[in-house]
């Protein structure tokens, strides 16, 4: 009878949900604290977080269309797709870069009770998250003026945009556990992200490939990812190949292994 009424009692419903609130409101501290840490009062800081893409991807449309005048994608400002490509990955390159050093950076905070490795690694990827939510959506709002070209699809979009931050969300614990554990770990997590971006499809759609080739890029999961997102914003005018289980299934696996790892890091590190 007492379990019955254990199981029953709306209290233990209620300190789950004064423990999430908590848990909210300790990650919203962490990102107004990360906020403040990266850029503080330089509105130039601030800026740069939108604007080095924008010139990136200038600068890779740039090359394409010197070596390439005529526009292979018809219906497709050149700029636009160099953007829409290059925007999550530079998105993910950010997550998972900035990992390694979350931990030593914020180790101070963990002397807090309350605030958990999660937390940490949350707060700063989630900065990286809103970024490129606010890049996409004023990018939408200035295609449509200038380029008369409206998104083919926005909720494939926002999905494909969300799965990319959970993929690289999982990737990015394991990165940062991988750090704590070893310094040769750290410093070959850099190099290996920048070695990801010719097998991630980020500047080259999967449909321009030989077929042979492009089987090879779909075992990447950020390859599906990359293809979504040019379907939720080209639609017909440029065919893709995804799968959206096949992403669901890595995302799961990386962001199982990453939590497993932070919880087998934690005893190696010094508070």
């Amino acid at each position: 009878m007492s379990g019955a009424s254990r199981l029953g009692d709306p209290g233990g419903v209620s300190r789950t949900l004064r423990g999430a609130r908590l848990q909210l409101r300790v990650i919203q501290a962490l990102l107004l604290r990360e906020m403040q840490t990266r850029f503080g009062r330089n509105q130039l800081g601030f800026l740069w977080l939108f604007l080095e893409p924008l010139l990136l991807a200038g600068a890779i449309a740039t090359i394409r269309w010197a070596f390439a005048p005529t526009n292979p994608y018809p219906g497709i400002p050149i700029f636009v797709f160099a953007l829409v490509g290059y925007l999550p990955y530079f998105t993910f390159r950010a997550i998972v870069s900035r990992a390694p050093g979350t931990l030593q950076a914020n180790m101070t905070l963990l002397y807090h009770q309350q605030i958990k490795l999660l937390d940490v690694v949350l707060a700063r990827h989630a900065l990286e998250f809103a970024a490129i939510i606010t890049i996409m959506a004023l990018i939408v709002f200035g295609v449509a003026v200038w380029a008369d070209l409206l998104p083919n699809s926005i909720p494939i979009l926002l999905v494909g945009l969300v799965l990319l931050f959970l993929f690289a969300h999982g990737l990015g614990l394991c990165a940062a556990a991988a750090a704590a554990a070893s310094e040769i770990a750290e410093r070959l997590i850099h190099p290996l992200v920048y070695l990801s971006l010719p097998l991630s499809g980020a500047l080259i759609p999967l449909h321009s490939l030989d077929p042979s080739i492009r089987a090879v890029l779909l075992w990447n999961p950020q390859a599906h990812i990359h293809e979504m997102v040019r379907e939720g914003f080209f639609g017909h005018l440029l065919p893709s190949y995804f799968d959206i289980g096949y992403v669901v299934f890595w995302v799961g696996i990386v962001n199982l292994l990453g939590l497993a790892a932070l919880r087998a890091v934690r005893p190696r590190l010094e508070f």
